[in-house]
């Protein structure tokens, strides 16, 4: 049997000292073996490289260069990688595999799509945002690896553990006076440093290793087709999970599981028209526009008049009583996570069962940011969410409330008056037990197997 550790360090080492066309063809083959033993340890992770075209690059062999490019042809993503690069950066075979899973990471959180635009302009805040939340997934990476404990030192603003790249990348622009490395490592601010001093593995003595190269998500003459390449990068991810057996799902981190969730759930349709109208209909006072005259002086036709103006003011309460299973939990979880992309607005969550949870609500504006996770399990009271409403000074002037639920509750509530109300039912025969029903009732048609 072949042992593939040795084997790799045989090759690294022959790549390191006398580098022939034979050694580097010999490149693919070192990954063909990372990726078959990733299939039996991580299998999620092997089926999504397997489907990931390569491409052997011979020209990433400058110092400052990475192992892998993540790189568009034609509206695909190809995983570039250079053998010379790689022997020098994985000095173990365990290296190499978890620099795999990092690069498919990238795909699973979608950064080459996300970041295709602000990559070009601020490439090393996207190269440590996005490595920063990626490697928290990753184990066995080498020391040198990008990580919160060789950056937290170094920036003021506290970064929270397992968070998306998009919060990092908010945190690290908000640090006006820090500075980066050529190769994305961080280096103290003017301001502090006398007062800071390098955490280990990063400053200029050791540079921290990156794993691949984001310049490759930028390539606008091969990305002609954004939307085209987020269906072939969601398809990708959605094949190698369906291709997952239970026990290989088991051990891909709760966090990542619930980005799949999001990927893989369609957003129903049906129902994002009474949003629209729902939401259309709430004034925030007003704001000036040249489409009106003035009032107070409509002869001068430069100042411009008052129009009403919306809020998106949008509470949504999920179910999370013992009815709800925890894969329709998800699934319900995913449908919410479809409106961070349908509205320019930030979302109120309130996870509910017999009372809304304390301490539990939170808002998004993402996708990424939803908790796919169970707060509650007792019984289901819809009258905590009209009370919720209440306490909190909502009327129908100024919030949409939008309640996911199975259905199962009290036959009759006191609203309070309120009902700009959208109840999204799970299951296609589900049926709302308050009679007669507040708002608009909605069935959507989600699989609870």
């Amino acid at each position: 049997m072949i042992n593939n550790a040795n084997e790799y360090t045989r090759w690294q080492q022959a790549m390191l000292v006398t580098p022939t066309a034979d050694t580097i063809q010999a490149g693919a083959t070192m990954i063909d073996r990372a990726i078959i033993e990733l299939l039996a340890t991580d299998q999620f992770y092997g089926e999504l490289l397997t489907r990931l075209p390569r491409q052997l690059n011979t020209t990433l062999t400058t110092p400052l260069t990475t192992p892998f490019i993540l790189a568009w042809q034609n509206n695909q993503l190809v995983l570039q990688y250079a053998p010379t690069v790689i022997a020098r950066a994985f000095s173990q075979f365990s290296y190499l595999q978890a620099g795999l899973k990092h690069v498919a990471l990238h795909i699973v959180w979608q950064h080459p799509v996300r970041y295709r635009d602000q990559v070009k302009q601020q490439p090393e805040l996207v190269t440590l945002a996005t490595d920063l939340a990626v490697n928290q997934y990753v184990d066995g990476l080498p020391k040198d690896a990008v990580s919160l404990t060789t950056v937290q030192p170094l920036v003021d603003a506290q970064l929270p553990r397992r968070a998306d790249s998009g919060c990092y990348l908010k945190l690290l622009q908000q640090q006006s006076r820090s500075q980066l490395q050529p190769n994305g490592a961080p280096t103290a601010t003017s301001r502090n440093k006398d007062q800071r001093q390098p955490a280990k593995g990063s400053g200029d003595q050791k540079s921290q290793q990156l794993i691949d190269d984001p310049s490759g998500w930028s390539a606008s003459e091969q990305l002609t087709n954004p939307n085209l390449a987020t269906a072939r990068l969601k398809q990708l991810a959605k094949d190698a999970w369906q291709q997952t057996n239970e026990a290989g799902r088991g051990l891909v981190a709760g966090n990542v599981r619930a980005q799949l969730t999001v990927m893989t759930q369609p957003a129903q349709l049906d129902w994002r028209q009474l949003l629209v109208r729902g939401l259309g209909q709430i004034p925030s006072g007003t704001k000036a526009s040249h489409a009106r005259f003035n009032r107070r002086q409509p002869a001068r036709m430069e100042i411009p008049g008052q129009i009403g103006d919306t809020r998106l003011d949008l509470q949504v309460y999920v179910d999370n009583s013992g009815s709800i299973s925890d894969l329709m939990l998800q699934r319900l979880l995913a449908q919410v996570a479809t409106l961070t992309r349908l509205f320019a607005a930030t979302i109120t969550v309130k996870p509910f069962d017999a009372i809304v949870q304390p301490g539990q609500t939170y808002q998004v504006s993402l996708p990424q940011q939803i908790r796919f996770t169970r707060r509650g399990g007792g019984g289901t009271v819809y009258q905590s969410i009209f009370d919720d409403l209440l306490t909190h000074h909502k009327t129908n002037a100024t919030t949409l409330a939008l309640i996911l639920t199975d259905g199962r509750g009290e036959r009759h509530v006191e609203s309070h008056r309120f009902t700009n109300v959208i109840w999204l039912l799970a299951r296609a025969e589900d049926r709302l037990s308050i009679e007669p029903a507040i708002g608009h009732v909605v069935n959507l048609n989600l699989e609870d197997e």
